[in-house]
């Protein structure tokens, strides 16, 4: 009889400490600072400051980790193609290094301006490739953190070891130059453009880029389009505007898309945002991007 009891209690105490720590994320894979506040000491819970290690030891959200955006980018060249998504040995010891495991809740947060969303969107995309998909962004980033009276932290925080390890990668996520020579001659895919209208018309003289304009039939969507000032930071638009937006430039959700920008970063926002916002199911990111293309004797707009 007392084994049946204890035994029952074992099992009582088994399903409440699974029930603590489990935690799904939202389908929209934002979350507000009240959410994050809620989750703070989940021991599942890995949250990652993705900017520059100056300014998160002035002061980040407690038990955060710092993964600069430097870090999910291969160095030098590779061809003579730069910024490409990391190599798996590489973003495999960054994630473990950050305490992150196969199980892990992930939430990626950045500074709050204009384009700030979009660091935390590259850093996003790059886990979602690689098989971590219970993660998401942090809603206005610090700064919303902040202006809603929650603590910041000056500690440095040294993680234990993660076990992150690649079982599965979303290879339908990311597009390459294969995918741009098909949407090219058979034009059953649309193309966006994340850049500002001076990338988009030609306008720039941007270093990096050998030839400037667009992908012919491109449309442009800028990243800072999906966002809205609120007080004095700037947050993602709710998923009725997104759509409002995309239906305003032609764009269905119910056709392939493929999103670039110059190297892959400011695109991110706008797979994020059309992926997961708007719920387009057949979304790619050229992560070489323009870098590339311009490189390439594909033909040029302006």
């Amino acid at each position: 009889m007392l084994k049946r009891v204890f035994m029952s209690v074992v099992v009582l105490l088994f399903i409440v400490c699974g029930t603590a720590f489990s935690l799904t994320v939202p389908k929209t894979h934002l979350v507000s600072v009240q959410w994050l506040a809620k989750n703070l000491n989940n021991p599942n819970l890995v949250i990652v400051d993705v900017r520059a290690p100056s300014a998160y030891k002035a002061g980040h959200i407690p038990h955060a980790v710092n993964i600069p955006k430097r870090l999910n980018f291969q160095k030098g060249f590779i061809g003579n193609i730069k910024h490409l998504l990391d190599t798996p040995y590489r973003i495999t010891k960054v994630f473990r290094d950050a305490d992150i495991s196969n199980n892990s809740i992930v939430v990626f947060y950045s500074f709050s301006s204009k384009k700030g969303y979009t660091f935390a969107t590259r850093e996003f995309f790059e886990a979602w490739m690689y098989g971590l998909h219970n993660i998401a962004i942090l809603r206005g980033g610090i700064k919303a953190w902040i202006l809603s009276n929650k603590p910041i932290s000056k500690k440095i925080v040294m993680p234990k070891k993660g076990n992150f390890r690649i079982i599965d990668m979303s290879l339908s996520s990311i597009a390459t130059w294969p995918d741009i020579y098909y949407y090219l001659a058979i034009k059953k895919v649309q193309l966006v453009d994340a850049r500002e209208p001076k990338h988009y018309k030609g306008l720039d003289k941007d270093p990096r880029l050998t030839k400037h304009g667009h992908i012919p039939g491109a449309v442009e969507v800028p990243y800072y389009d999906f966002v809205k000032k609120v007080g004095s930071y700037y947050e993602l638009v709710a998923p009725e505007k997104v759509k409002e937006i995309l239906k305003s430039e032609g764009i269905s959700i119910f056709k392939p898309i493929i999103v670039y920008c110059n190297t892959g970063h400011l695109a991110s926002g706008d797979w994020f945002v059309i992926k997961f916002l708007a719920g387009a199911k057949n979304i790619k990111l050229y992560d070489a991007s323009m870098y590339e293309y311009t490189r390439t004797t594909l033909p040029m707009a302006k």
